[in-house]
């Protein structure tokens, strides 16, 4: 495998727009650009996203990324379809799909950053709950 590396805009929480022909857009108020490679693990572009748009503040996110496949070309319109990467092999592909058609459309990621609630954040949620209900008590 040859080392491949690509520019990409990554939208950050904004949405994702599919008309009546199923194409995609993605539209955020937020994006900025950075470089990207087959060799990069997704772990690590999850983090480079992360240090771009969210500053470190001691708490735990995740993030969803998406991506836009062009799927039909007609006259001057470019037809999008959005899919997610999910693993290393996805971005790899991405990588590979994009530097195919880089010269012919611009390639763009939509990152959706939510902060991560930890299982104990979640058990004592419902303890609370538990709690509250028990004080309700007729």
């Amino acid at each position: 495998m040859a080392f491949q590396s690509i520019m990409i805009l990554v939208h950050c929480n904004g949405h994702i727009i599919t008309d009546e022909l199923m194409s995609s857009q993605f539209i955020s108020e937020v994006t900025r650009y950075f470089e990207v490679n087959n060799c990069m693990t997704l772990p690590t572009v999850k983090q480079i996203i992360l240090n771009l748009f969210i500053p470190f503040n001691g708490k735990s996110y995740t993030i969803d990324l998406f991506y836009r496949c062009p799927i039909r070309v007609n006259g001057l319109w470019t037809f999008y379809r959005c899919l997610t990467i999910q693993d290393d092999n996805d971005l790899q592909y991405v990588v590979a799909y994009a530097k195919k058609y880089e010269p012919l459309i611009q390639f763009e990621v939509m990152a959706f950053i939510r902060e991560y609630k930890t299982t104990s954040d979640i058990t004592w949620e419902y303890l609370e709950k538990q709690l509250h209900d028990s004080l309700d008590i007729e």
